[in-house]
């Protein structure tokens, strides 16, 4: 029952990005004047499919949360790093959704919660890389996956935050959520991770 419990909230890993792309997808189709990569993410947040961005953030926000504390928790070990990772992680949840209700029309709240959540998730993935080292709970996969996307974000860092850099931050992030959860629930399934 435990087992089966875990998978589940290790599953929102995956169920949370997939959600968040769906809708995504829908406010960028709705939006004429938004092109990938040249704008912001947050210009769908105030642009014809503003309640699909929003909704996006908020609901992935929240997912984010539940998945920290229910998902990544009972996976990790309880040192203090792993701790200190958790929070983090459900941190990032709270300033995503915060991106969602405070769109681009509150200035500057949306920026301080945009900029939060960027530089945040690069800490938290950070001290995720090194939870999953001392713990090896996911194998040589998931501290050397994690350490990979936080390379990739100390790269795009310089860029200042440009659409580009954005676009390429979120999905990286999402990569490195899908990675750890489909890793994640192999070991919960029995399979062995190198």
């Amino acid at each position: 029952m435990v087992e089966r419990s875990n998978k589940t909230w290790l599953s929102i890993g995956v169920i949370a990005p997939s959600l968040f792309l769906a809708l995504y997808s829908v406010a960028m189709a709705s939006d004429p004047d938004y092109t990938f990569g040249k704008n912001y993410l947050s210009d769908l947040g105030v642009g014809p499919g503003a309640w699909a961005f929003n909704s996006a953030l908020v609901i992935t926000g929240f997912l984010l949360v539940l998945f920290s504390f229910m998902g990544v928790r009972p996976l990790l070990d309880g040192l203090s790093i792993s701790k200190l990772a958790i929070a983090f992680l459900a941190i990032d949840g709270m300033l995503l959704a915060c991106i969602g209700i405070f769109t681009e029309d509150f200035d500057p709240e949306h920026y301080i919660f945009s900029v939060a959540f960027f530089l945040t998730f690069l800490l938290t993935l950070v001290l995720m890389t090194m939870a999953l080292w001392k713990t090896k709970a996911l194998g040589t996969f998931g501290y050397a996956f994690s350490a990979v996307i936080v390379v990739f974000g100390f790269i795009l860092l310089p860029m200042g935050g440009d659409p580009f850099s954005e676009t390429a931050a979120v999905f990286s992030i999402i990569v490195w959520g899908v990675g750890i959860s489909a890793a994640a629930l192999l070991k919960e399934s029995g399979r062995s991770l190198p």
